[in-house]
């Protein structure tokens, strides 16, 4: 008698089954994609283009420039204003976020300034910003900054806040002084969430950024979506919207895997019950 094995869906990982889920839920929304456009041609193209002419627009886009350069080069304008505002706002956020909860001082004279600056729209700073700057890639790295800046610096000082006192007391004990408790007790158990708030500094200023060179680009993805615009070409502008998806996911998705490669004792920490 042959025995049969089979692979019953609950024997699958979570992730597996994640995995699956959102791969199932992609195509479905693909073949519906297809459908209405494609097939029985319930969409107008001029309202939502099919798949297969979106497809044939990012390939002419990879070698033709379209308002001034190429696909590539308009991806690669939109990084390096994205990592200008992000890599800034992470070396000046995490200080002042750990001295917001370091040091009683420094926060009672610089937080209310912090706090009512962080509740103004970025796009509110673009016209400061162009009077500045001009029209250049400070202007939208600035609005970068300032979409970034205000999840490092609260979550920075969360994750110091979060420390648990006994800590403290027992690096006070063993006689380590003020910087040396922070440095070497303080910051490894803070670093989790504050990577948490570079995380989400991360998707806040590429959104910010792609909202910037919509207003005052000279290229980059927000510039590409706003000439298609100009030039009355929605697959122009379906590809710009969908690289800027697909380049956040893999984004974050980079952000993610490096916290476990710099911070290795997270995993430890969360099965100990920390935080």
């Amino acid at each position: 008698m042959t025995q049969t094995w089979v692979v019953e869906p609950a024997h699958w990982s979570a992730k597996t089954q994640a995995t699956l889920y959102g791969a199932a839920s992609l195509l479905g929304l693909l073949f519906l994609w297809i459908a209405a456009t494609s097939i029985f041609g319930w969409i107008d193209p001029r309202v939502l283009p099919s798949p297969f002419e979106i497809a044939l627009r990012f390939a002419d886009l990879l070698v033709d420039p379209f308002g001034g350069a190429t696909l590539l080069g308009h991806v690669l304008g939109s990084l390096k204003r994205w990592g200008l505002g992000v890599v800034t706002a992470a070396i000046l956020g995490v200080p002042v976020g750990v001295l917001f909860a370091w040091a009683p001082l420094f926060r009672a004279v610089v937080n209310p300034v912090f706090e009512i600056l962080r509740y103004i729209p970025p796009f509110a700073w673009v016209p400061i910003a162009i009077l500045w700057f001009g029209a250049s890639t400070m202007t939208q790295a600035m609005v970068v900054f300032i979409a970034a800046f205000p999840a490092i610096v609260i979550n920075s000082q969360l994750g110091v806040q979060q420390v648990e006192k006994i800590l403290l007391d027992a690096a006070r004990v063993y006689g380590a002084g003020s910087l040396r408790t922070l440095r070497r007790v303080v910051m490894p158990v803070a670093a989790p969430t504050i990577y948490t708030g570079i995380r989400i500094a991360v998707s806040n200023g590429w959104m910010a950024l792609v909202g910037a060179e919509l207003i005052v680009g000279k290229n980059g993805l927000g510039f590409l979506i706003s000439q298609g615009q100009n030039n009355d070409s929605v697959s122009t502008i379906f590809v710009g919207i969908i690289s800027i998806g697909i380049l956040g996911l893999l984004i974050d998705t980079i952000v993610q895997r490096s916290e476990k490669i710099l911070l290795p004792w997270r995993g430890r920490l969360d099965q100990a019950g920390g935080i």
